[in-house]
């Protein structure tokens, strides 16, 4: 069984059926998987992600649940668990190959490479960029270094008794240190993924600019639209774009974050993002946005209040193991 999932919250759901649709489109001969970090909402027909299974986080039956909710915020905890997934869809599902989108990405066509390589190689990654760019503008390679050479919006494993060292591994790192936190050097799960070169052998860094095409390396990669299809580079089919922080109420902005480029200098990118905006109102973003979070219902301020609480606890710990003290 050949297994594609993303994750997401109840909030997100627009955004999971977007990308879970225009996979299938083109891989119907895959299982998608929706991981909801959350708990069922009365409130919404989940009968409208009938092409999907959903599978809630608390299936995964993780002895730790409780103190991830505590310890991250939304988006860390939605990150930390995806090895989780990955270890359940191999040892549950007994999926042979398991690949991993993130929900803001839309796909555009076959990944026939990826699929391919899947058959001999274990892990697939993808770079941020495959050339340099430093300016006066962001993200520079500078800005991407910061939250790792490779992105991991797409991750590609097979085999699992060959990676599960890896996602043994992998898990325990996000589980301890999976906070975006740069004056830390942490950045969600993806920040360790730039171990894989250096600790495992089959691998292979996926450097076709069809993939992961994003905000990021817009410098490198420009769009054209040849026969139904949108190509990077006059040369690539576009496998799929990758909508990091984009806001479909401020359609006018490629990306929060990015400020080298805009639709006026990037004309190229305006029927795919007009394309993406009409699928997420299509898929019904404005009501499903404002869901409930079910393991987020505390204000700001009490996550804030139980990180110090946690810890002013380690702190304590520290020191009365330093001093011999009894606990």
């Amino acid at each position: 069984m050949n297994i594609a999932f993303t994750i997401c919250s109840n909030n997100y759901l627009a955004h999971a059926k977007t990308v879970g649709d225009s996979f299938l489109q083109f891989h119907p001969e895959f299982k998608f998987v929706i991981g909801l970090v959350d708990e069922v909402d009365n409130s919404i027909d989940y009968s409208q992600f009938s092409t999907f299974e959903i599978i809630l986080l608390k299936d995964l039956k993780l002895s730790n649940l409780d103190l991830l909710v505590q310890k991250f915020n939304i988006t860390e905890l939605n990150t930390s668990v995806k090895p989780s997934f990955f270890k359940y869809f191999f040892e549950v599902l007994n999926a042979s190959s398991v690949i991993y989108i993130d929900p803001d990405i839309l796909v555009l066509s076959r990944f026939t490479e990826v699929v391919e390589m899947l058959k001999l190689t274990n892990i697939i990654i993808t770079p941020h960029i495959l050339t340099p760019v430093d300016d006066d503008f962001a993200p520079t390679d500078y800005h991407t270094l910061r939250g790792g050479v490779f992105n991991l919006g797409f991750l590609a494993l097979s085999n699992y008794s060959k990676v599960k060292v890896f996602l043994d591994w992998w898990d325990a790192r996000v589980i301890k240190y999976g906070f975006a936190d740069f004056t830390k050097n942490m950045f969600y799960d993806q920040i360790w993924i730039n171990y894989v070169p250096a600790f495992y052998d089959n691998y292979s860094i996926l450097k076709h600019p069809g993939y992961n095409m994003s905000n990021w390396n817009l410098h490198e990669r420009h769009l054209t639209f040849s026969d139904g299809n949108f190509v990077v580079n006059n040369n690539h089919p576009l496998r799929f774009f990758h909508f990091s922080s984009y806001d479909h109420t401020k359609p006018s902005i490629i990306c929060a974050y990015q400020t080298r480029y805009n639709f006026d200098n990037r004309k190229d990118l305006t029927e795919l993002f007009e394309k993406y905006q009409k699928l997420l109102l299509k898929n019904d973003i404005e009501r499903i946005k404002k869901l409930r979070l079910f393991y987020f219902q505390k204000t700001a301020n009490d996550k804030k209040n139980i990180r110090s609480l946690l810890k002013k606890i380690v702190r304590d710990l520290v020191r009365r193991i330093k001093t011999s003290l009894p606990l």
